[in-house]
């Protein structure tokens, strides 16, 4: 059950990490040439196979650290500690404020002008904004937003957990049985 759940775990991960190069990508490739493909892609000049190979690189990054959490833990032979929701939080904060950027970014960004990528095609900044938006809000933001819930139904069942431990009581269900 454990190692299904690394599984899970390293190829949502893995989605997330393309999810923030996806964001990034309209403004790195073509106004701020960070990166440049000679034969050029179908994502504002960035091709499938750039993302497939951050996939699978971060795919395996991912899943070397869950071996290694897995063999430290059998190692120590011990419970793993538990760590506060803010100890989450922090990465779910940063996710959103990188998320927001983008948008905000679309939002008051300056005027519209064209630009000229390696490849020689034209785009329009504000479309490329937009896009970088659209992404962010539809991948990053959802994805915080998921997580953020998650992180507070989790503190919910851990905290009704405590106070039936504290208490000795189970709560009754709507139906009246225990």
């Amino acid at each position: 059950m454990r190692s299904t759940k690394h599984g899970r775990c390293t190829f949502i991960a893995s989605f997330m990490m393309v999810a923030w190069d996806l964001g990034m990508d309209p403004t790195s490739s073509t106004i701020r040439h960070l990166w440049i493909w000679e034969q050029g892609g179908g994502y504002f000049g960035v091709p499938l196979t750039n993302y497939l190979g951050w996939f699978f690189t971060v795919y395996v990054f991912f899943q070397l650290f869950a071996l290694s959490l897995r063999l430290r833990k059998t190692s120590r032979d011990r419970e793993e500690p538990t760590l506060p929701r803010s100890y989450y939080a922090q990465a779910i904060v940063m996710y959103t404020v990188i998320g927001l950027t983008f948008v905000v970014n679309y939002l008051v960004g300056s005027t519209n002008m064209p630009i000229m990528d390696a490849a020689g095609i034209v785009w329009q900044t504000r479309s490329i904004a937009e896009a970088e938006a659209t992404v962010s809000i539809f991948t990053m933001l959802f994805a915080a937003a998921l997580s953020a819930v998650k992180l507070l139904q989790g503190s919910a069942a851990v905290t009704s957990t405590s106070l039936e431990a504290e208490t000795g009581e189970i709560a009754v269900k709507e139906t009246g049985k225990r």
